[in-house]
């Protein structure tokens, strides 16, 4: 990703510094990162010194507008970023005034405080501030660095569907714990510029109520409030046992001097970088309830109204030393504002499915999304509900349902997904099924703008008759509209020869096999004689074979026992030695439970999920010859011929009669070929990178049998 922040000057400041912490994190995550700003400063050095390109437009002065801007211009046209990204409010506008003239990057706003003081720069501070409120709705992304700042402006006309907190990142590999340096007496100290917003008077006031302890105040700034602040400490009777320090350069020598930090702010707070450096010291901190300073200390009895000097007495009188740096390390680092950031600004992957059921392609979806935690992702369902939904909303996935009555759109429906393609302004679509690609392509229209698409096909076809009617109008107009994605992937490389063979474009096949989680799937301790055909009641998983073929097997094994799971199962006629367990989630233990695991698919798969699941588990398989079963399987298992219940049963009897429960082999070809790793390291590949011409891969031979229909 080509990301390049705008921003006034890189001179020592909060705002700044935070960029700088943000930029190094992200050329670390292998992004190419540049920094234009206005005028030069300090960090300039520290920046290219970690590999981040920075860019000084060099504005002359208050009247040097259109040179200015001529200049940003050029500068940010040499750099063409994917997202350009401003850090506070006027480099947010001008970040949105050079979007078209850029090539239309993503426009990123950093709101870095939370209450403005525009009204102290005068009519053009007063004019900014209102043009910000007007046009943030056209940033296509506002990231707040406290919540208290997105409450703010979103109550002023800032969009908040398109406002996120990232919180600040306090470098906790140089805010660490140092041997105390203070004295006996519990020490209190008070870290910020002199300044009536830190309310230095509520914190005195406050001390002359606790008369054992010292007090500790560091910040220069106002020189006339600094002289009110010491003449009323000497009033209160505080003035031995106050110490009065300029701003220091080594800062966590000075919290290391302090057993409490407080931060008395009257107003203006958003994070306090204070309290976050100072708490990764192991320093506790009481601060008032302005801005995010309860959500960082996360301890209400170390919360206090602003203004109230008796209230923080009473925190100050009851403290009790503790460590709290573990609260920073795992919520407020630079580590988590780089995972953070990374995560929002990444691609927006908007995914279209038939359902979220309880099917295999369903499972292998939820599986993909959940395994790529660095890229954004929203699903549209064309259904409603479904066990994997949950799961990923769990996950914090967002997911829609369309409602469609058995898949068949309504005007309804095609509203509500115009509303989330337009709102979302996702970067890539990606079709799941037949009908998800088919409405992942009306969703490229509705986007009005070129954004790149990619079909995943997920069975076998080998005869366009054996299909539903709607299902085979909407597999032929995929093959007509087959120029329109990037890529055509495919789980199967049968199903990928079958496609191209009736239109599908060749050119964009991808290959990219399922994957299983081998942490999920592990062998266990096999029933002897124990015998599961798991896949729901369907025309194409042939469960007529597979019942023929255990009442042959029982005739020569009677101790064998059969289970069949899986969704509509329950209203199929079997023998009593058939154990019907309808759908279940507890597979993976069922599975590991199998002496024998059976697919007798007679049509329809692609990449067979119960094949390889048995296979993790160590179960031997025997399979039909449909889709890839043969790939998948290789050396080991069992192929028979489908629609035989003959083959399929001395298939069994032969594994039964030679004493296999377990075929470690198997598991080490899923473990070699199809981990779930290296499956979700393709899928990252496909979606994080230029999708030029699909890779050339190479594929085994069609199966031997053809399929059969009753």
């Amino acid at each position: 990703m080509k990301l390049a922040f705008l921003i006034r000057d890189l001179g020592h400041g909060g705002a700044q510094r935070q960029l700088v912490l943000l930029a190094k994190g992200l050329v670390r995550e292998s992004h190419e990162v540049s920094v234009i700003h206005f005028y030069d400063g300090a960090f300039r050095a520290e920046l290219e010194a970690a590999g981040v390109r920075t860019i000084c437009v060099g504005k002359k002065s208050r009247w040097d507008l259109l040179g200015f801007f001529f200049r940003l211009i050029q500068a940010t046209r040499r750099i063409r970023p994917d997202i350009l990204h401003g850090y506070l409010a006027e480099s947010n506008l001008m970040a949105l005034f050079l979007k078209p003239l850029c090539g239309f990057p993503r426009i990123v706003w950093g709101v870095r405080d939370s209450q403005t003081d525009a009204h102290l720069w005068g009519i053009l501070g007063r004019l900014s501030f209102r043009l910000n409120c007007l046009l943030a709705r056209f940033a296509d992304l506002i990231i707040c660095n406290s919540k208290a700042g997105r409450d703010y402006y979103a109550a002023r006309g800032y969009p908040p569907a398109k406002m996120h907190v990232i919180p600040n990142g306090i470098d906790t590999a140089h805010f660490t714990p140092r041997p105390k340096t203070g004295g006996r007496a519990l020490t209190f100290g008070l870290v910020g510029r002199m300044s009536p917003m830190k309310d230095h008077a509520t914190f005195l006031h406050a001390a002359a109520l606790d008369p054992n302890a010292k007090f500790v105040i560091v910040g220069s700034g106002d020189e006339a409030y600094a002289q009110q602040m010491r003449d009323l400490a000497t009033r209160l009777g505080l003035a031995d046992r106050v110490t009065w320090l300029p701003a220091q350069s080594d800062i966590p020598a000075v919290y290391a001097s302090f057993d409490c930090l407080v931060n008395s702010s009257a107003f203006g707070e958003g994070f306090s970088n204070v309290i976050g450096e100072a708490m990764a010291c192991g320093v506790p901190c009481i601060a008032s309830d302005v801005g995010d300073s309860a959500w960082i200390i996360g301890d209400k009895s170390h919360i206090f109204p602003a203004g109230d000097h008796e209230a923080l007495a009473q925190c100050m009188l009851a403290f009790q030393p503790h460590n709290p740096r573990q609260r920073i390390v795992e919520e407020f680092s630079v580590e988590k504002l780089i995972e953070r950031t990374n995560r929002l600004l990444s691609k927006k992957v908007l995914w279209f499915t038939t359902g979220l059921g309880s099917g295999g392609a369903e499972m292998m979806l939820s599986q993909i999304i959940r395994g790529l935690p660095e890229l954004q992702h929203i699903v549209i369902s064309l259904t409603g509900g479904g066990k994997h939904a949950d799961a990923l909303r769990e996950a914090g996935i967002s997911v829609h349902s369309l409602d469609m009555p058995s898949g068949k759109p309504t005007l309804g429906s095609l509203w509500r997904l115009f509303k989330v393609v337009r709102q979302t302004k996702p970067d890539v679509l990606m079709g799941w099924m037949y009908h998800g690609c088919l409405v992942a392509t009306i969703a490229r229209f509705m986007r009005f703008k070129s954004v790149p698409m990619i079909w995943n096909i997920r069975q076998s076809l080998y005869d366009l008759k054996l299909e539903k009617r709607g299902s085979a109008l909407v597999i032929r107009a995929l093959a007509w509209l087959s120029w329109l994605p990037q890529r055509i992937t495919y789980n199967s490389q049968l199903s990928a020869q079958q496609h191209e063979a009736i239109g599908y474009r060749a050119a964009k096949t991808q290959l990219i096999p399922n994957g299983f989680d081998l942490a999920k799937w592990q062998p266990g301790t096999p029933i002897r004689a124990r015998i599961g055909r798991f896949g729901r009641n369907a025309a194409m998983k042939d469960y007529a074979t597979f019942i023929e073929a255990a009442k042959l097997i029982t005739q020569k094994h009677p101790e064998a026992q059969f289970i069949i799971v899986g969704a509509e199962t329950g209203t199929l006629n079997v023998p009593p030695n058939i154990q019907l367990l309808g759908e279940r989630h507890d597979l993976p233990e069922l599975t590991a439970s199998l002496n024998i695991a059976v697919s007798s698919s007679a049509f329809g798969e692609g990449f067979p999920n119960v094949v390889g699941e048995a296979m993790a588990c160590a179960v031997p398989v025997v399979a039909t010859d449909i889709g890839d079963t043969r790939w998948v399987m290789g050396e080991t298992g069992h192929i028979v011929p489908p629609c035989d219940p003959s083959a399929l049963a001395k298939a069994c009897i032969g594994i039964l009669d030679a004493g296999i429960t377990r075929d470690f082999a198997a598991r080490e070809r899923i473990e070699g070929q199809f981990s779930l790793p290296s499956v979700l390291k393709s899928f990252n590949t496909l979606l994080t990178t230029p999708l030029t011409d699909a890779p050339t891969q190479q594929r085994t031979q069609l199966p031997t049998y053809q399929p059969c229909v009753e």
